[in-house]
């Protein structure tokens, strides 16, 4: 396995999701994603569980799991742990939130009851796959001026920390791929963005994709070197399903930190817990 990375650069992933979630693997138990990222030296692993629209995911039985997963937490391994860099632990940090998601421009799905238990709160601007999420076709332009509009409203957003996989969700048309809607963004618009998101204190996310798929989404690494030149904060995340990406992602973080030149003050970390 690739040595871990530094501890200027702590191994995280705040996007990770349990069975919780529909689209997780019925072995990704909270109890094995620690377990396991315990093995792999995480330092901090923060649960986003998806949160649908009322249709899909039941509200109140999401809710009383995220409550399940915090008193889980609070009694193995402790609620007052320290941030950033500075933690010794054997076990990693562990956060619990949600991943919301924008619905249509200036459309979000949101639960007041699922909110008052995140820690943080991550937003997906393109879940472009989801029959109740907004999408479009055209031109790549057009494509990423729908994509500005999803993460504008993401950004403004009160209750967003981060922002997932920027210009790196699921299009439906062949075409329209990260690499192709980054080329024919509005740039101009993009910094404008930025300028808002490092305004609010919004993260924005670091992910697989960029590594796995770097053909298809590979050029959208310029968007962070742009936002981490402004001084904005990044969050790394997994986007784990399986027991197996947490391993994958460990695998590949060192490359992560040596593209980004990345350390701990250059992380998103949470404020208060």
């Amino acid at each position: 396995m690739t040595a871990p990375p530094t501890p200027a650069a702590p191994l995280v992933s705040f996007h990770t999701h349990t069975d919780l979630s529909l689209c997780g693997r019925a072995d990704m138990t909270i109890e094995a994603a620690v377990a396991t990222a315990a093995e792999l030296g995480y330092h901090t692993v923060g649960f986003c569980d998806h949160i649908h629209v009322a249709h899909i995911t039941d509200r109140p039985s999401h809710a009383r799991r995220l409550a399940e997963y915090r008193r889980w937490r609070d009694q193995r391994i402790g609620h007052d742990q320290p941030n950033g860099q500075d933690q010794v632990a054997e076990l990693p940090r562990l956060l619990v939130g949600g991943e919301f998601e924008v619905q249509a421009k200036g459309e979000m799905v949101e639960c007041d009851e699922i909110l008052a238990l995140c820690e943080y709160v991550v937003v997906a601007p393109n879940h472009y796959q989801l029959d109740w999420i907004a999408s479009t076709s055209g031109t790549c332009a057009d494509v990423a001026s729908h994509e500005l509009d999803h993460i504008e409203t993401a950004v403004s957003w009160p209750h967003t920390d981060i922002v997932a996989h920027p210009f790196a969700g699921t299009i439906r048309d062949e075409g329209h791929e990260p690499n192709g809607m980054w080329q024919a963004a509005d740039k101009g618009r993009v910094r404008a963005l930025l300028d808002q998101a490092l305004e609010r204190g919004v993260a924005l996310e670091i992910q697989p994709k960029l590594w796995y798929q770097p053909d298809r989404a590979g050029q959208v690494t310029e968007l962070f070197d742009w936002w981490l030149d402004l001084g904005g904060r990044v969050a790394p995340g997994s986007d784990a399903h399986t027991l197996s990406s947490l391993h994958q992602w460990a695998e590949c973080y060192p490359e992560v930190v040596e593209r980004f030149a990345l350390t701990a003050e250059k992380m998103w970390w949470p404020t208060a817990t």
